[in-house]
């Protein structure tokens, strides 16, 4: 079974450093914002408290 993939608002400064493609993949086109820590993503899976951007 595949592991499951950790939510964008836990990852800390060095899982940013050492997944920096990965990292600029998921932010480079923001659809949603977590209510809870402000970070951005592309798809709501990646958040914990996700609300859509206009």
């Amino acid at each position: 079974m595949a592991k499951k993939a950790k939510r964008l608002c836990k990852w800390k400064e060095e899982d940013i450093a050492k997944k920096f493609d990965k990292f600029s993949d998921i932010v480079r086109n923001p659809k949603f914002v977590c209510k809870k820590c402000g970070r951005v993503a592309d798809k709501k899976n990646w958040l914990h408290k996700p609300v859509a951007l206009n």
